[in-house]
């Protein structure tokens, strides 16, 4: 396993790929008295749809005719209402156009009158992919501008425009849980760790682990992981630190694999803190290949705790519900099938989900698409 790692370093380290990713949209509102002024950017690898082409097909936006940037207008002003709380604003203007390797759509929304309290509702690409993230700044012409992110559940941004912007740090709490939630790579590895911890080795064979020392088992590797990844999202949000995307996610796929392996050729291996807090490196810099590009300009300190605040709110979550579970799976049929049985068959179905995800990311190909 140790040498299939560096081959796979080996491998990725030149070129590039595609590597799974939320789809991302970066917006910008201007609202002067009764008028809305509404930019945003989409990446070329979210046009097909948009422009009315097949979803699989691979959209260079040269290639784009003057009919499909007219339909991406209309697609995208018919899934983002803007309105002056329930009265609707007028769309003018609406034209669609290439800025270097981005599509822009922009419009000029014209309410009854001046604008008293905004409310801004998006609905694009939630029913394509539903981990999609809409990062979005508001100025109104004077004072601080509100930053937030829209994702699928909560995509409404309202501010009363008589009062300070709303806070975003909700917003980035909210979209840490939902990229834990919509991870299902991230959601497997979580797994992987807990399963063998409800056992313990003695001499008359293997036995549950009671409850308590379970828990504390639970903390130590939960810990590991999560002061590992807290440090590189951290680091990597700020430019400290970068890695291609192609090695980064094949290895949190590798560390799916390899924890799950490790569960059932050795459920009770004693560096499992150390192999933890090694592959919680690599799931923090794939955090902020997600979080990065949403960070508002200026400060980013406080979205940056705020949204690791809610990925530890997510993985405390599926800690909370998954440990227990498999712990009283192991009390109901017992330790020694537990171990020759349960285990093998749940550890198994996560490491065949990290081969194929590796194999995805390696090979740049499309298996699941998970």
């Amino acid at each position: 396993m140790r040498g299939l790692l560096v081959a796979i370093v080996l491998l990725l380290g030149v070129g590039t790929a595609h590597a799974h990713q939320s789809s991302i949209t970066y917006a910008q509102a201007h609202v002067e008295g009764a008028v809305v002024d509404y930019t945003i950017r989409i990446a070329a690898t979210d046009l097909a749809e948009p422009v009315g082409r097949d979803r699989a097909a691979d959209v260079a936006l040269s290639s784009i005719t003057p009919d499909e940037w007219r339909h991406l207008a209309s697609y995208v002003t018919a899934r983002v209402d803007i309105a002056d709380g329930a009265t609707r604003c007028a769309i003018h203007d609406a034209v669609a156009r290439a800025d270097a390797d981005l599509a822009i759509v922009q419009w000029r929304a014209v309410c009854v009158a001046p604008i008293a309290r905004l409310v801004i509702t998006y609905r694009l690409f939630f029913d394509l992919d539903p981990s999609h993230n809409a990062a979005l700044r508001v100025t109104s012409g004077h004072g601080r501008p509100a930053d937030t992110i829209l994702v699928a559940g909560a995509a409404q941004f309202v501010w009363e425009l008589g009062e300070p912007p709303p806070s975003g740090a909700l917003a980035f709490v909210r979209a840490g849980i939902h990229h834990v939630a919509t991870g299902l790579d991230h959601i497997a590895f979580v797994l992987a760790l807990l399963l063998a911890l409800v056992l313990i080795r003695t001499p008359d064979g293997w036995a549950r682990r009671p409850i308590v020392p379970a828990l504390r088992s639970t903390a130590a590797v939960v810990s590991a992981f999560t002061i590992a990844h807290s440090l590189t999202l951290i680091a990597a949000a700020l430019g400290w630190v970068s890695l291609p995307a192609r090695v980064v996610e094949s290895l949190i796929a590798a560390s799916i694999l390899w924890t799950a392996v490790e569960d059932v050729v050795r459920p009770d291996v004693r560096w499992r803190f150390a192999v933890t807090f090694g592959f919680g490196l690599m799931h923090g810099l794939g955090f902020a290949r997600m979080l990065t590009p949403l960070l508002p300009p200026g400060d980013v300190v406080v979205p940056l705790l705020c949204f690791n605040v809610g990925v530890e709110l997510a993985q405390l979550t599926i800690v909370a519900v998954a440990l227990p579970s498999v712990w009283l799976l192991a009390r109901v049929i017992g330790a020694r099938r537990y171990r020759q049985i349960a285990l093998p068959i749940l550890a198994g179905l996560l490491a065949l989900f990290g081969a194929i995800w590796l194999v995805e990311r390696v090979l740049d190909v499309v298996i699941l698409g998970l």
